[in-house]
């Protein structure tokens, strides 16, 4: 029994051992790799994990890391270089998407308006891991979509935690007024700000120079776990979420001077914590689901795909942007994000979504990341794909 969590660690990376050469070999992305291994060692597939609520703990613990990587990565000078697409276009996107999907969601399906903006939130992010790892790949980060796409996956990051805290406020949990609720969030937040710029501005690079007198790389990764832990409980002591103080604490170190040796200390790990978050959304999946709504799942699908393609182009197009990188942009970013899995999880906690609407949207999202690869791969051949379709049209007669 005390060897319980490290039986669990030697099935979990095995699986995703033997899945991922045999995903090499039939040239499918790694993070589809990860997903089927989660879906292979599934409570609903298989008896070997047979407490649902320990794969949560995994899920949580893989965001935890996953947020303090992003926040890490997160430079505030490579922000103002595009600070206009950012600003700009990432905040179009995102509200273009929360407002197309809430209305047609609730003009369909007539749920409860709570519900239908809750469902802008769950398609308003994409694929952070997934889509900037096919442009490096394919040297296109630097194109113009390229850098678009760029700062629109940039403010959905920066979204992920307003979205995170406005979740229970729409689903009315809490004491007093939904405005009441609100303002407490935000002095909550207003509190937790001060906080992090008393330890950004004096408390950790001291604390960090103190340490690197060691001159020991392995005592440094040590003291940013404890940063990192240490900051994660404060924001979970406020009443905010442990997710949300790792990636305050990325941030935080990364306007040190050290963020360069803290990069280089995690970067190893970070596909590890890639690898344990994207396995754990697998784990939650009960493949069933494909076989008793079917017809739902493809609806839905395809509904994602062509909203976020809309949102994304009509956010482009606001920027004066062409229609060549419109619909590069557009179709890159119709995907479900990783940390949309986070919010449909607050989304059951809050009652917003039901446990069979749950399972048909992370079919749904699973669908959508397995055709990502492919379709940014493609994305500089979509405009003139629709031109040549067009043509006839337009010289017929």
């Amino acid at each position: 029994m005390q060897h319980h969590i490290l039986l669990n660690l030697f099935a979990i990376f095995g699986v995703a051992t033997a899945v991922i050469i045999i995903c090499k070999f039939l040239k499918i992305r790694y993070i589809i790799g990860y997903l089927i291994t989660g879906v292979l060692l599934s409570p609903n597939t298989s008896k070997y994990f047979s407490d649902m609520e320990e794969v949560e703990v995994y899920a949580e613990v893989g965001i935890i890391l996953l947020l303090f990587t992003v926040g890490l990565e997160f430079s505030f000078s490579n922000l103002k270089r595009i600070k206009n697409y950012v600003l700009g276009g990432g905040a179009a996107q995102v509200f273009f998407t929360i407002f197309l999907t809430a209305g047609l969601i609730w003009l369909l399906m007539r749920p409860s308006i709570e519900e239908s903006i809750f469902w802008g939130f769950l398609y308003a992010l994409s694929s952070t891991a997934i889509v900037i790892k096919v442009l490096q790949d394919s040297n296109k980060i630097n194109t113009p979509h390229g850098k678009f796409i760029l700062a629109v996956l940039l403010f959905q990051d920066i979204m992920i935690v307003p979205l995170m805290l406005l979740t229970p406020i729409i689903a009315g949990q809490g004491d007093g007024s939904p405005v009441e609720a609100l303002l407490w969030l935000i002095g909550k937040l207003a509190l937790m700000g001060g906080l992090a710029y008393l330890l950004a501005r004096f408390i950790i690079p001291y604390f960090l120079k103190t340490v690197m007198k060691v001159q020991s790389q392995e005592v440094f990764l040590i003291a940013l776990v404890f940063l990192v832990t240490g900051i994660a409980l404060l924001t979970e002591e406020l009443g905010l979420s442990l997710a949300l103080g790792a990636f305050i604490a990325g941030l935080i170190i990364a306007e040190t001077e050290y963020h360069r040796m803290a990069i280089s200390c995690f970067l190893p790990f970070r596909y590890v914590f890639m690898s344990f978050f994207f396995i754990s959304m697998g784990m939650l999946l009960d493949w069933q689901i494909f076989t008793t709504d079917w017809v739902w799942i493809i609806f839905w699908f395809f509904f994602a795909l062509l909203v976020k393609a809309v949102a994304g182009i009509l956010a482009v197009k606001m920027m004066r942007l062409d229609w060549k990188t419109a619909l590069a942009v557009g179709f890159s970013i119709a995907q479900i994000g990783e940390f949309s899995f986070v919010l449909a999880q607050s989304g059951l906690k809050y009652e917003l979504i039901s446990d069979n609407n749950y399972q048909i949207f992370l079919a749904v999202s699973i669908l959508l990341m397995s055709i990502t690869p492919f379709i940014v791969g493609k994305a500089e051949q979509i405009h003139p794909t629709f031109l040549k379709i067009l043509k006839p049209k337009g010289h017929g007669g």
